[in-house]
């Protein structure tokens, strides 16, 4: 695992994203920035959990992430695994291993424990016995060769550093004919976090074509981000 310092910037950018487009507010996106640079307050800040999940779990978020929509554009099948990379407190997960039933597999990755524990207990909550959680590292989630029908990024894609490296190394462990969904905030608008912090529909289309993708599918599902399906 890479250095704290490195891990905490990847934390913290993801988390100011969900953040702000959850709230829609860019007063609260000015007040969290400026803690950002203050080390200090950034730890008392990432120590309560339960604040970011709160965050994340945000009913008002469904209005615009539209999750079992999404889900179901998906065209999942009955025993499909889906490894959901940055998974936070599983706001897709659960309805990934909902989609995918009993004989198949809804894996959440994430870097913070605490969020993986989180997804643990909303497992054995809901009852999902194939929703399952786990730490993975920055730069590999540890999947397996040819064990997964789709690999899912919402709302990550953005933070993950040295990405076309990223996702060379992770198109093996897709089984064939697997695919590679990605859904993220849409650059020229004011939605969500400001602009130099969210890529382009065509850039993130040209990274993965350079990492052996092909483009499948966009979808037009959702009014603030882009949800592409790519194939290998």
């Amino acid at each position: 695992m890479r250095n704290n310092s490195h891990r905490d910037k990847y934390i913290i950018s993801a988390i100011v994203s969900i953040l702000l487009a959850s709230l829609l507010s860019g007063s609260v996106y000015s007040q969290e920035h400026n803690k950002e640079q203050n080390p200090s307050a950034t730890q008392q800040r990432f120590s309560d959990i339960e604040l970011w999940i709160k965050r994340f779990e945000d009913p008002e978020r469904d209005k615009w992430q539209r999750p079992a929509e999404v889900v179901k554009a998906m065209d999942l099948k009955p025993g499909d695994v889906v490894a959901d990379i940055g998974a936070g407190t599983g706001y897709f997960t659960r309805h990934i291993a909902a989609a995918v039933g009993p004989s198949g597999k809804a894996i959440g990755l994430d870097i913070e424990p605490g969020m993986v524990k989180y997804m643990e207990e909303d497992a054995k909550k809901l009852n999902l016995s194939n929703y399952e959680a786990r730490v993975v590292k920055t730069d590999n989630p540890e999947l397996g060769p040819h064990s997964v029908d789709v690999i899912f990024l919402c709302d990550t894609y953005h933070h993950i550093e040295n990405r076309l490296e990223y996702f060379r190394n992770v198109s093996p462990s897709l089984k064939p004919g697997g695919r590679l969904v990605i859904v993220d905030f849409i650059k020229d608008t004011d939605f969500g976090p400001p602009r130099e912090h969210k890529m382009a529909k065509e850039s993130v289309i040209e990274e993965l074509l350079k990492a052996g993708y092909r483009l499948i599918k966009s979808h037009d599902l959702l009014q603030h981000q882009y949800f592409l399906e790519f194939g290998i």
